[in-house]
């Protein structure tokens, strides 16, 4: 945990339970207790001993503890070695250190790598044209009949 709980815009310590919440936090949440419901924020900490179910949006995440149903992030997701992520996941990038669960579909935005595509189309049509190229060229067994 960092030195001082104010270095958080919202901060959830171990023995809370919030349940029913739909949280917009601008700023960083660090949860080291149990939230039921709905969280966007900038940046999410979610501690050895943090719970948190819902549907979670934001730009980056650290977790250490658990997460449940949906998390989407546009930015980096970090999950730590005791980790625990089950649901729909969605991030910009990943790190995910040994001994991390994540379990349920996982993707990333494609978007950026759409530039990769036609170089291997056009190496495929670079290939294709070689090939067709070659009718020029005697086939095994055409002599034969010729």
């Amino acid at each position: 945990m960092a030195d001082n709980d104010s270095d958080y815009e919202f901060y959830v310590g171990p023995a809370t339970h919030l349940e029913g919440a739909s949280l917009a936090i601008d700023g960083t949440a660090r949860i080291d207790g149990k939230i039921v419901g709905k969280v966007a924020v900038k940046h999410l900490i979610v501690g050895p001993s943090g719970v948190v179910v819902g549907d979670i949006s934001g730009e980056t995440a650290e977790v250490e503890g658990t997460v449940e149903d949906s998390l989407q992030l546009s930015g980096k997701l970090t999950v730590c070695a005791s980790g625990r992520i089950r649901g729909n996941i969605k991030y910009g990038s990943i790190e995910c250190m040994e001994g991390a669960k994540l379990v349920g579909e996982i993707s990333t935005d494609w978007e950026g790598d759409s530039v990769v595509a036609p170089v291997v189309s056009d190496r495929l049509e670079a290939f294709t044209a070689a090939i067709g190229n070659t009718d020029d060229d005697p086939v095994v067994g055409d002599g034969e009949n010729q």
